[in-house]
């Protein structure tokens, strides 16, 4: 067969479950369950294929057709077969979620990567698979894609009204199917998990952003106005960033940054290819001006407390770092050198542009496995 050959037209023309009402609903049961099942092995096949066209089309469909549930079994069938299919397909779902409109099927497509980050069988338990005895084996590889790609919508949703919908509709549906065969909503406890994490992590997209951001030699305001919309990117901690903070009349600083424990960051952000080091491995210009800059910072604070206090509450002995060049460019001496510096400076840290990307993900992949 040609696969190429189904669209949403044939799969209408395929099954229709006979009517409550029909007395012959018996006899025709038997032919319904087999056309389900040759609509199965075809999304089956194209899963194995890797090829999602009919599935991104069975999602994003929002025509009024006839036959509600086998429409919502499509739509089942054709999420798990974005799955099946990797990469490629759980982009696609995640594409579906976030698109504006609240398409009909595409919490059909949440629901499967949440099936399949939990180990659950694919398709969903209930009405598309028990039509059909054939079920998809996802690899553990995709689970894992699927857990991390779920999880990045569930922190999304906190900005997009739209996706927080779709996640709050598939809550409560799996609120209402527990409470009918009894058992924990596990969706909801995962959100919640994922939310309460999410608020101290990067997602990882806004982390791969930053890096390619980093690889280019653009101005230094480019590099300050990702920081300024991602400020975690700087501190998971950070609760406020405020950008070119006036320090009197003498200073002002990248950025100051008010954390969730109360303390204060005053920032001094210098570019990617800037260097840390000549080539005597000595402290280049650039390095020492960046860092005095921070030194000027913290040294107002301590001496116009009262007035620094009456725009940044509550600051004292603030926290300084400085953010200038790559880790990849220091050789191992110089890495040594730096790691000297830092381990004798006790309220300054200096951090690389790759120390940035390294640490939020290290922080991202600590906070998956709290959460499994």
């Amino acid at each position: 067969m040609n696969l190429d050959s189904y669209t949403m037209d044939w799969l209408d023309g395929q099954t229709r479950a006979p009517s409550r009402d029909d007395p012959d609903r018996h006899d025709k049961f038997d032919p319904y369950r087999e056309a389900m099942q040759r609509v199965t092995e075809v999304f089956l096949a194209l899963g194995k294929a890797g090829r999602i066209d009919l599935a991104e089309q069975v999602l994003r469909d929002e025509r009024r057709r006839f036959g509600g549930t086998e429409r919502m079994s499509y739509a089942q069938l054709a999420a798990a077969t974005a799955v099946l299919a990797g990469d490629a397909g759980i982009r696609m779902l995640a594409e579906v979620a976030l698109d504006d409109s609240y398409k009909n099927w595409a919490n059909y497509g949440i629901e499967a990567l949440w099936l399949a980050a939990s180990n659950k069988r694919l398709p969903a338990e209930g009405y598309a698979s028990s039509a059909s005895e054939v079920h998809f084996e996802i690899p553990s590889a995709i689970r894992a894609k699927a857990r991390a790609t779920l999880d990045e919508l569930i922190v999304n949703s906190k900005e997009d009204k739209a996706l927080f919908a779709k996640i709050l509709t598939l809550a409560s549906l799996e609120a209402n199917k527990n409470q009918v065969v009894g058992g924990v909503n596990d969706f909801t406890e995962h959100v919640m998990k994922v939310l309460a994490a999410g608020s101290i992590a990067v997602p990882a997209s806004i982390l791969d952003d930053f890096e390619a951001l980093v690889s280019k030699n653009l101005p230094e305001e480019r590099y300050q106005e990702f920081l300024k919309t991602h400020p975690t990117v700087l501190d998971p901690l950070a609760a406020e960033v405020i950008p070119k903070h006036r320090l009197g009349t003498e200073y002002v600083t990248d950025f100051v940054i008010r954390r969730h424990d109360l303390r204060y960051l005053v920032v001094e952000i210098e570019k990617p290819q800037d260097r840390i080091f000549n080539s005597s491995d000595d402290f280049t210009r650039e390095f020492s001006h960046a860092l005095g800059q921070v030194l000027d910072f913290q040294g107002w604070v301590a001496e116009h407390g009262e007035y620094a206090r009456s725009s940044l509450p509550n600051i004292e002995n603030p926290r300084g770092l400085l953010v200038i060049g790559r880790r990849s460019a220091l050789t191992a001496r110089q890495e040594s050198k730096l790691r000297r510096w830092s381990i004798n400076s006790n309220l300054i840290d200096v951090v690389t542009f790759d120390d940035l990307v390294t640490s939020g993900r290290q922080l991202l992949g600590s906070l998956r496995a709290l959460i499994q």
